[in-house]
């Protein structure tokens, strides 16, 4: 999976982040707030990407349904759900609890919502939703089991069957739509088995 980050270099985002800090001791706005925090990232040298321009350049299935997903990274399942069937764009809502709700927010605590994602097909019979399973996060690259939650895996989804992804990414959020890439990797075939069949012990 290949992820297109924002260009900040180390020394470029250190001095910008003393800038944006001290315009937010003056005048604080959300706008700052958010920015500052994406060079706080850089600063720790951690990529950072936009997610819906990630999720936008993922595409779709031929079935509608997207190519990547995200969820928690303590879950076992995700579930998509495509909204706004008119138009060229859809919204997109990865939920790790079948019946969560989502109502308009960004990141919540079981859910995140991607907003106008560019839909290339004119016509056709589309899938509204679907659900496959959350590849593990390797002990290397794993937070504290008391953190996990507060992170999230990025995948690639194999046409949203019950097989495992290759290469995911462990994000964090950082603000709005930016996230920070904290690993990649690529599971291995024995973590991939392993994941296949905990998958079939699922409801």
């Amino acid at each position: 999976m290949i992820l297109d980050t924002l260009v900040l270099p180390q020394e470029d985002a250190r001095a910008r982040l003393r800038e944006y800090e001290q315009a937010i001791k003056l005048e604080r706005s959300e706008e700052d707030v958010a920015i500052a925090a994406g060079y706080r990232a850089a600063v720790r040298g951690l990529p950072v990407v936009m997610l819906s321009e990630v999720i936008a350049a993922g595409g779709w299935h031929d079935n509608g349904l997207p190519r990547l997903a995200i969820a928690r990274a303590d879950a076992q399942q995700c579930w998509v759900r495509v909204e706004g069937w008119a138009g060229e764009r859809r919204h997109l809502v990865f939920t790790d609890e079948e019946r969560t709700s989502n109502r308009g927010a960004l990141v919540a605590a079981h859910s995140i919502r991607i907003n106008g994602v560019p839909f290339p097909f004119t016509s056709g019979r589309f899938r509204s939703s679907a659900r496959t399973v959350v590849p593990l996060v390797p002990p290397r690259h794993r937070p504290k089991r008391r953190r996990l939650h507060a992170f999230h895996v990025l995948w690639e989804v194999d046409e949203w069957t019950p097989a495992p992804p290759v290469d995911p990414a462990l994000l964090r959020h950082i603000r709005g739509d930016l996230w920070a890439v904290v690993a990649t990797w690529d599971l291995t075939p024995l973590e991939r088995a392993v994941l296949t069949a905990r998958n079939r012990t699922l409801p």
